[in-house]
C-alpha cells in the first residue's frame, strides 16, 4: 500500500501535481488569449437601461401671439427605458468603433405624457485591461436623435412636440467582462448626455405648429445604469 514514506508514491504525487499545475496554467493562458481585444474582431450587442431621473430640458418657443418671444419651459422626465443594438469592429488592438441604434420610452408620472425617441450614433471606445477577461471601457458616441412627445408634457391637453437634432453620450464608468472568446457582458454606471434639438410644438388652440428648439445636458451617477450582452465573431 502506498504512503508518504514510499519513494514511488512521492514521485507519483509530484508528477500528478505537475500535471495539475500545467493544466491550470494552460487553462488560464487560453482564457487570457481568448479575452484579448484584437484588431479585426467584431461583435453584435444588445443594451438595456432604466432610470427615474428628473432633467430640466430647456425648450424655446417662438412668438406667435399667445406666446412671448423665446419662452423657456422646463420639461421634467420620469421613468425612462432604453434599448439599443450595437455593431462593433476593432480597428486596432483595444480600440473599438461601433454603430448603435437605440430606442427610448419615457413616461412622466405627473402628467399623462409619453415620449418616444430614436438615436442612430457612431461611437468609439478604448479597452484597458484591469484583470484577465475584465476591461475598463470608457466610450463616446455622437449621432442623430429624434423624439416625439404626446399629450400633457406642458400641463395641457391635446398637445405634442416633435424634435430632431444631434445628441451625444459619454460613459466614463463602463466595464466589460469577457469570460469566453465568444461572449461578453458590459455594465455602465453613469453617463454624461447632451442634445441640441429643433422641431415643432402643436396644440389644439393653435392655428399652426410653433417652431421650437431645445438643449439638454444631464449627468447621472448610478441612476442611469445600463447592462449589455455581446457576441464576438
Amino acid at each position: 500500500m502506498c504512503n508518504d514514506l514510499n519513494n514511488n508514491c512521492i514521485y507519483y504525487n509530484r508528477v500528478t501535481m505537475k500535471r495539475i499545475l500545467t493544466t491550470l496554467v494552460a487553462v488560464i493562458a487560453v482564457c487570457f488569449c481568448a479575452s484579448a481585444q484584437q484588431k479585426g474582431e467584431q461583435s453584435l450587442g444588445a443594451y438595456f437601461g432604466y432610470d427615474t431621473g428628473v432633467t430640466g430640458y430647456k425648450i424655446y418657443l417662438g412668438h406667435l401671439g399667445i406666446f412671448p418671444n423665446k419662452q423657456e419651459i422646463k420639461v421634467k422626465e420620469g421613468h425612462n427605458i432604453v434599448a439599443a443594438l450595437e455593431y462593433s469592429y476593432f480597428v486596432a488592438n483595444n480600440l473599438r468603433l461601433s454603430a448603435t441604434v437605440g430606442y427610448g420610452l419615457q413616461a412622466n408620472p405627473d402628467t399623462p405624457s409619453v415620449a418616444h425617441s430614436l438615436t442612430i450614433s457612431p461611437g468609439i471606445a478604448y479597452y484597458v485591461r484591469l484583470a484577465p477577461n475584465f476591461y475598463y471601457t470608457p466610450n463616446l458616441s455622437v449621432g442623430f436623435a429624434c423624439g416625439v412627445n404626446d399629450s400633457g408634457t406642458l400641463g395641457k391637453d391635446s398637445e405634442s412636440m416633435s424634435l430632431f437634432g444631434l445628441g451625444g453620450e459619454l460613459q466614463p464608468l463602463a466595464v466589460e467582462f469577457r469570460p469566453t472568446k465568444k461572449f461578453a457582458m458590459s455594465v455602465s454606471l453613469c453617463s454624461l448626455q447632451g442634445a441640441a434639438m429643433e422641431g415643432t410644438y402643436n396644440h389644439d388652440d393653435l392655428d399652426r405648429p410653433i417652431d421650437m428648439s431645445g438643449m439638454n445636458v444631464t449627468f447621472d451617477l448610478l441612476a442611469n445604469a445600463q447592462v449589455g450582452f455581446k457576441l464576438y465573431f
